[in-house]
Formats: structure tokens, sequence, C-alpha cells
């Protein structure tokens, strides 16, 4: 995206755009760690039978959006410096 494109982009498309990468590049990384610190993915499946899924999308879905918002707000007003 250059310069143009960004500015003419809505602000909340750009913050779901960012929230999604977040998130996506944040749940594979702890599934990365899981897998090596316990040697299996148990814990998720775990979860999924428990319930306990649910508090952990609401929170992954709150740190995306906050991510999201911060990193457009910011990549909009370096857009307007330039």
């Amino acid at each position: 995206m250059n310069k143009r494109n960004i500015l003419k982009e809505p602000f909340w498309l750009l913050t779901v755009r960012f929230g999604i990468v977040f998130v996506i590049v944040v749940i594979i990384i702890q599934l990365i760690w899981e897998l090596f610190s316990a040697g299996n993915l148990n814990a998720v499946t775990e979860s999924f039978q428990n319930r306990s899924w649910i508090t952990y999308a609401i929170s992954k879905l709150i740190l995306g959006l906050v991510y999201g918002a911060t990193m457009a707000y910011f990549t909009k007003r370096n857009a307007k410096k330039k």
C-alpha cells in the first residue's frame, strides 16, 4: 500500500486488517510454544472440552482490536506527515 491508499482507507478497515494479522501471529506463536513446552497440543483439545476457549477468543478479539486501532492510528498519522 502506498501513502495515498492508506489515507483513503477507512480507519475501521485498517484496524480490522492489523488486528486479524496480529491475532493470527499471536495464536501461531502460542501454539508453537505449547508444542515445544508440553511436547503435544493436549491443552488445545482440553480447552474445547471445558469451554475455556470462549474466554480465550474474547481476550484475543479485544487484544486484536486494541492493537489494530493503535497501528491504524500511527500508520495514518505517519502517512499524513509524509
